[in-house]
């Protein structure tokens, strides 16, 4: 749990190469096969192109979150906001991710949208 609160403490203050430090050459970052950003995205250089590719349709804003230990995974609970590049539309949007953590690195998380058809609503007609 201290690995992960630290990489979002890390990504929160803008420190994303020291976030990306705690990522393992494997990690492997699964989005649901709905949105525009779906797939698997591998390794600290398919986190960033993960979040370049969100960052492309809304500003992503995360509000609260929470670090839970759930067995052998780490919960990440998030409250976020996404915002429309095309029209600055707010979408408040609760996230779950499931992180792999071992040995003090991340490797890899599987994210649970609450609304995923409210995000591809957002980012098609913003």
């Amino acid at each position: 749990m201290a690995t992960l609160e630290k990489f979002v403490t890390r990504m929160r203050s803008g420190d994303l190469s020291g976030a990306l430090e705690m990522v393992d050459e494997e990690a492997v970052w699964q989005e649901a096969e709905t949105l525009p950003w779906s797939g698997q995205w591998r390794g600290p250089d398919g986190f960033v192109r993960l979040e370049n590719a969100i960052s492309a349709w809304a500003e992503m804003i995360v509000r609260d979150y929470a670090v839970v230990a759930a067995g052998d995974v780490a919960e990440l609970r998030l409250g976020l906001e996404f915002v429309s590049r095309k029209s600055g539309r707010r979408l408040p949007m609760e996230v779950v991710e499931h992180y792999t953590v071992r040995e003090g690195r991340i490797h890899g998380a599987n994210a649970f949208y609450k609304d995923t058809q409210a995000v591809n609503d957002l980012v098609k007609h913003g």
